[in-house]
């Protein structure tokens, strides 16, 4: 509210002076009771008037002609608190413990400044059983009733995001036609409940990648500075692509030399468009899929000719990873499209990915296999491997036995790699193996597999420790003092001892003519802690992955599902997760835990189920502050750490 359209509070005379509800909301307590005494007004026996915002619905509802019968005391009984037990932290007040939330009005229009009372057919209503965080004795002239948790998350996602909350702002002014009703400057707890956010027509910022306000403003990008490594977000959501979102694709930008991608359906189509932005399909140069299931590997062949469009034929191949079964999938899909624009490229099959113990085989009427979650938890061997020779007419056994050679013609050429798991590995975890999938001089690659419905896997992306910096000043001095016996002991330079010294094996020492003995260790920092990325596949259980991520700098995590209380109209937090886990998927709450268990230092979430939106409208949001906060509870993390991802969001991973 401006300051020109504030008025002084009424006095406490007559009712005559009160024309509003926001006449009153300006009044102190003291002088909304002596209101009441001046006024006659009989209070309900029982009736609790200790909280403003209770004594103002009484007045209001007295003045209305209903005796206080809807408004007062009380009248009507609070509904079960509207975010539930699991999402109470909603509140931002950390000392609050609310059991119950009032049935607040829902306006029809927007209706902000009217002097208009509540319709019949809308009545307002209190709870005077409630444990309002906000109490009589801290509540602020602009904070004059009771805040929902709801409420709470839609100031905090406007306050957050500046061009969402004037866009908004604008919609409110436009729509205004009343000239006796002030417009507003800013949304804030006094008017909030005025505003019908979902009925109001606003223009919703649109822009992606780093126009997207969200990687400006968003709590975990907000400080954000440049690197030379960083995570591109291409899609964000789990089984069919919708407007809003494409279906999981990430890529992992290493800047000093190329890219490597994540999974990847329709991915063709969607670099298509950020060609000269985020990604650019020639540079890409590993390609790594979790599993078969169509959103994760039928946008691979269509990738492949993208890239051949912009690839040099004699650059050297792609190389692309996953489970067991890709390498001839693969190359029938593209000898089937007679696709000789592809690149040249090489498969390197997971073998034996096995089924997490859980998910057990089962017959159907045609003698097929499928899996199904039976039980919950570790303790048996994984010892299943998958539908590798389990299942008679599965693809997978089938492979092997198909009379189809690889051809340089359709750009697949020798060197492709079956690369076995190790179950004695350093950092197995449960009995779960781990493939040694990559390693550079730079960066090693890793594999473990998921709790799915089909062998898959997860990845973490290794940086290989840094050497430590030089400390020139404990150095120099000795160089400079020993200038002329190096260059009489066939030292040309004698500066450069000091890379000499740099590069000594941990342990070692340099003699100077003098006899000075230099330790590496007392001139050269320790060295540098890769940076460490872990991207899971689907999974309802990344326990087999949980030695390979300790400490992860980021991980990627799917949060297909959760309950929203207000949103989801049936059901219980446990039962989605129930459900989430027998289609091998999580909730933000299941990837928060994981996060803590591994000392996860930044999550993000993403392969969101199809009803949630990943545009910017206010919906939206509050929807993924909400998960965000699940995932936040859960991991302990703080909100400049999590993150729900959406498409060509742009993730920096600075330096250790």
């Amino acid at each position: 509210m401006s300051t020109k359209d504030i008025t002084p509070p009424p006095t406490a005379t007559s009712s005559a002076a009160i024309t509003s509800r926001s006449s009153l909301e300006k009044m102190t307590v003291k002088q909304l009771k002596e209101y009441i005494q001046e006024n006659d007004m009989e209070v309900p026996r029982g009736a609790s008037l200790k909280l403003k915002k209770d004594i103002i619905a009484f007045i209001w509802g007295y003045t209305a002609g209903d005796g206080g019968a809807n408004d007062g005391g009380d009248g009507v009984k609070g509904k079960e608190e509207e975010f539930g037990g699991a999402e109470s932290f909603l509140n931002e007040s950390s000392n609050s413990d609310v059991t119950r939330q009032p049935q607040k009005r829902k306006p029809t229009k927007l209706s902000i400044g009217t002097g208009m009372p509540p319709l019949p057919s809308q009545p307002t209503s209190s709870s005077s059983s409630l444990e309002d965080s906000i109490n009589d004795n801290n509540q602020e002239e602009d904070e004059p009733y009771y805040l929902t948790p709801k409420d709470r998350i839609v100031l905090h996602v406007l306050d957050r995001y500046p061009p969402l909350h004037d866009a908004i702002i604008s919609a409110c002014s436009t729509s205004n036609t009343d000239t006796n009703t002030p417009t507003i400057d800013t949304i804030t707890t006094s008017n909030i409940d005025q505003c019908d956010l979902n009925s109001l027509s606003y223009t919703t910022p649109n822009g992606l990648g780093e126009n997207d306000m969200r990687q400006t403003y968003h709590p975990l990008l907000a400080n954000a500075t440049q690197t030379d490594l960083d995570l591109v977000f291409i899609g964000t959501a789990s089984c069919t692509p919708g407007v809003t979102r494409g279906v999981s694709c990430t890529a992992l930008r290493l800047n000093w030399r190329s890219h490597k991608v994540v999974d990847g359906k329709d991915v063709g189509f969607k670099l298509s468009i950020q060609r000269t932005s985020s990604i650019k399909p020639g540079k890409v140069s590993k390609i790594f899929i979790t599993h078969c299931h169509g959103d994760h590997s039928f946008g691979l062949p269509g990738l492949l000719c993208l890239m051949g469009t912009d690839r040099d034929r004699d650059a050297p191949p792609i190389d692309i990873y996953g489970p067991e079964g890709l390498r001839m999938w693969l190359r029938v899909a593209i000898r089937y499209s007679v696709s000789r624009v592809v690149p040249p490229y090489r498969v390197h099959e997971l073998m034996d990915v096995p089924m997490a113990p859980e998910w057990e085989q089962g017959h159907r009427r045609n003698g097929r296999f499928y899996y199904q979650l039976k039980n919950e938890g570790g303790g048996r061997r994984w010892g299943n491997k998958g539908l590798a020779g389990e299942d008679a007419v599965s693809w997978i056994s089938r492979a092997p036995m198909m009379n189809l050679e690889p051809s340089r013609d359709f750009g697949e050429i020798e060197g492709g790699r079956d690369i076995y798991p190790r179950y004695d590995h350093p950092q197995c975890h449960d009995g779960a193996p781990v493939w040694e999938v990559e390693k550079d001089s730079d960066v090693s690659v890793y594999a473990a597999p998921m709790s799915h419905g089909v062998p898959c896997v997860g990845y973490v992306i290794e940086e290989h420790d840094r050497p430590g910096r030089l400390q020139p000043e404990n150095v120099l001095p000795v160089i400079e003092r020993n200038h002329a016996g190096l260059i009489e002991a066939g030292v040309r330079h004698p500066m450069k001892v000091m890379a000499m010294v740099k590069n000594l094996p941990v342990g070692g020492s340099y003699t100077f003519p003098d006899g000075t003995v230099v330790k590496q260790e007392d001139v050269v920092e320790p060295p540098r802690k890769g940076r460490k990325v872990v991207i899971c596949g689907d999974t309802a259980d990344c326990r087999g992955l949980e030695g390979l991520a300790q400490g992860a700098d980021v991980l990627v995590h799917e949060a297909t599902n959760t309950f929203l209380p207000g949103v989801d109209k049936d059901g219980d937090l446990r039962g989605v997760t129930r459900d989430a886990k027998i289609h091998g998927h999580s909730t933000p709450f299941m990837a928060g835990e994981f996060a803590k268990r591994i000392g996860a230092k930044k999550l993000v979430l993403n392969h969101f189920s199809a009803r949630y939106k990943g545009d910017q409208s206010i919906e939206s949001m509050t929807i993924m502050t909400r998960m965000e906060r699940q995932a936040m509870k859960a991991s302990g993390l703080p909100e400049t750490s999590v993150a729900c991802a959406w498409d060509y969001m742009i993730l920096p991973i600075p330096r250790n």
